[in-house]
């Protein structure tokens, strides 16, 4: 035989041997063969399943009690957000012709103040006319004045 052939058989003899050992090691647990007791749990839980399945009634009764609670409140919160949405349109308009006003009176603001602006150009114009006009005259009378002397002093 070769010796590669020689070592596979080894490495089989091994995992045999080593397979053997742990089933001697670990035995496997023992069969029950108590029909009796199997009989009695069967019917033990047959007797048990009325109470289950009354239980899972009464978990799906509140459940869909919880689930018919949710959905009225669910409208609820619909209607309050309806509501605030009408709400909030209605004072978006307001606001708008708050702000309307507002401008408004702005613009009536500015009109006025240069309306007096204007009065206030206008009346000291007219007084810097008038003041402007005695200035004047005086100061022709003194020039006339001046000639006439000067005339005088000549003749």
């Amino acid at each position: 035989m070769k010796p590669k052939v020689k070592h596979t058989y080894a490495k089989l003899l091994c995992s045999v041997m080593l397979l053997l050992g742990l089933s001697v090691i670990f035995p496997a647990p023992a069969a029950k063969a108590n029909y009796f007791s199997d009989l009695y749990n069967g019917l033990q839980n047959f007797s048990e399943l009325p109470g289950e399945v009354n239980q899972l009634q009464e978990s799906y009764r509140q459940t869909t009690e919880e689930l018919q609670q949710t959905k009225e409140q669910l409208g609820q919160t619909l209607q309050q957000m309806a509501d605030y949405q009408a709400q909030n349109a209605a004072l978006q308009e307001q606001n708008r012709q708050l702000s309307q006003v507002v401008d408004e009176l702005k613009n009536d603001r500015t009109a006025r103040e240069n309306y007096y602006n204007r009065i206030k150009i206008t009346v000291i114009t007219g007084l810097a006319l008038i003041l402007g006009y005695f200035v004047l005259i005086r100061l022709l009378r003194l020039g006339m004045r001046h000639r006439s002397r000067k005339s005088d002093r000549l003749r």
